[in-house]
């Protein structure tokens, strides 16, 4: 059976949506060859990429990653700069007046 472009549609667009909610530290494609999504980490510690074949399961991988990073390597995500915010790049949660990690480079 022919596979077409517009078989992957849902996956393209759940990639997209993963992809926004997790960005800048997280590149999340879909794989239409393998069938599954993956998510690169951008930031500055090593991480094996993730892989799953659902976008719920790799967003929970995702989390699961992004509290090892926390808890190993604290410095290598994005904190808000604003004094007494607790605001960071693993709890993303849109607030004022915070900027985001682009604004503040």
């Amino acid at each position: 059976m022919a596979r077409h472009a517009g078989d992957d549609e849902a996956g393209y667009l759940a990639a997209r949506r993963l992809h926004a909610h997790h960005r800048p530290l997280w590149l999340v494609l879909w794989g239409a060859v393998e069938g599954h999504y993956i998510a690169l980490y951008q930031g500055d510690a090593d991480v094996t990429p993730l892989t799953d074949t659902t976008p719920d399961g790799l967003d929970a991988r995702i989390r699961q990653a992004q509290a090892v990073i926390a808890r190993t390597r604290p410095h290598s995500y994005w904190h808000c700069p604003v004094r007494g915010c607790a605001w960071a790049s693993i709890t993303p949660t849109p607030h004022a007046p915070c900027p985001s990690p682009r604004e503040a480079s």
